[in-house]
């Protein structure tokens, strides 16, 4: 005897192991999609200018994020948490390192959105794409 639910169930397992994982749904968030605010990069200027630019100018970062492409913004953030400034590595504030990768996305071209850029919400689920 045919069971329709048990042919449905295998239906979909068989969709789901030939399927790309995303495919056909909506794709995340990228950088490319306005994900920071315009306040967040003024914010990150000084940081930067006082705190980052000494060792690395904008043509360090625009390397990096080829490096980072195709990674959730939020591993990028923690790695410049966890390690500058070299000197002193998790000095600032949780919201100046934010900021700093607002400013450094910017003037890697990104563009300023209405959404504010927040670790605790939604960095893990931005993507980087390489500028």
């Amino acid at each position: 005897m045919f069971n329709t639910k048990k042919a449905v169930f295998c239906w979909v397992v068989s969709l789901l192991c030939v399927t790309p994982v995303g495919a056909g749904f909506g794709q995340g968030k990228t950088v490319d999609d306005g994900v920071f605010t315009q306040s967040q990069v003024d914010a990150g200027k000084p940081v930067y200018d006082n705190s980052c630019k000494t060792c690395h100018d904008m043509r360090f970062y625009r390397d990096a994020l080829k490096s980072w492409d195709g990674q959730p913004v939020l591993w990028m953030w923690e790695a410049i948490l966890g390690t500058m400034p070299a000197d002193n590595p998790g000095s600032l504030m949780l919201e100046e390192y934010t900021d700093v990768v607002a400013y450094i996305l910017s003037e890697n071209g990104f563009p300023v959105g209405e959404e504010t850029l927040d670790p605790d919400s939604n960095m893990g689920d931005i993507l980087i794409v390489s500028p």
